[in-house]
């Protein structure tokens, strides 16, 4: 039995009946509001996703909004608390792994027939190249600047910032392509984006709505290519 319709113990019938009001509420709130990341509390679990294969038909459409957490990353000897964005060297950057990521994704997406319309990244530079190695262009948002480590007022302004992209209605025929962070991912959406170089489909609603419909694996891309053909 759900937790929350377990019988609850009370002396008063009007309580017992609120309570019991008070958790179907909660119980709908937490089986249909998620799929509605525009609404506080989105969902951190998959588990109602799709993976590529079954969106695939849509994304071939255009009008959906791809985010990728950039490729693996060689953490030796970097930290990002004082980076220079106009420096790699002192930035956390992809690893050789990181970088065959990126560019099977792209090859995949191509094969795929899955039309890419704008490539929108963050400042630093493993999301830069993992762009460039997929997609080949890029154009920067310093608004997708990597959320961690910055004042609440600015994580917030990140948020919001991210909230509205994914909101935001793609032209006709193409999907756009975010490539950022974790962080910003989980602040503006309740997704935690694990491992490295995971995708997220995000079906955009406009006025600051949209629903996550497809979580895509680094290797999924090419193995599903691979079974297409």
């Amino acid at each position: 039995m759900n937790r929350l319709l377990r019988p609850i113990r009370t002396a008063h019938r009007g309580s017992l009946r609120l309570a019991f009001l008070g958790a179907v509420l909660a119980s709908f709130c937490v089986g249909v509001c998620p799929a509605d990341a525009g609404a506080a509390g989105q969902n951190e679990s998959d588990v109602a996703l799709e993976g590529l294969a079954a969106v695939l038909p849509r994304l071939r459409g255009g009008g959906y909004v791809i985010y990728f957490r950039h490729g693996a990353t060689d953490d030796a000897g970097r930290s990002d608390y004082e980076a220079d964005l106009a420096r790699c060297d002192t930035q956390r950057n992809l690893s050789a792994q990181g970088r065959a990521q990126a560019e099977q994704i792209g090859r995949a997406v191509h094969a795929l027939g899955v039309p890419v319309g704008p490539v929108i990244s963050s400042p630093f530079c493993r999301c830069k190249e993992t762009a460039s190695l997929a997609f080949g262009r890029f154009q920067i948002d310093s608004d997708l600047y990597f959320a961690f480590n910055v004042s609440p007022q600015e994580r917030k302004r990140l948020a919001d910032a991210l909230r509205h992209l994914l909101a935001t209605r793609t032209p006709a025929g193409v999907n756009a392509v975010i490539i950022a962070h974790s962080a910003n991912l989980r602040e503006a959406a309740g997704i935690w984006p694990k491992p490295e170089a995971v995708a997220y489909v995000f079906l955009p609603l406009g006025n600051g709505r949209f629903k996550a419909v497809a979580k895509v694996l680094p290797e999924e891309w090419q193995s599903v290519a691979s079974a297409k053909r």
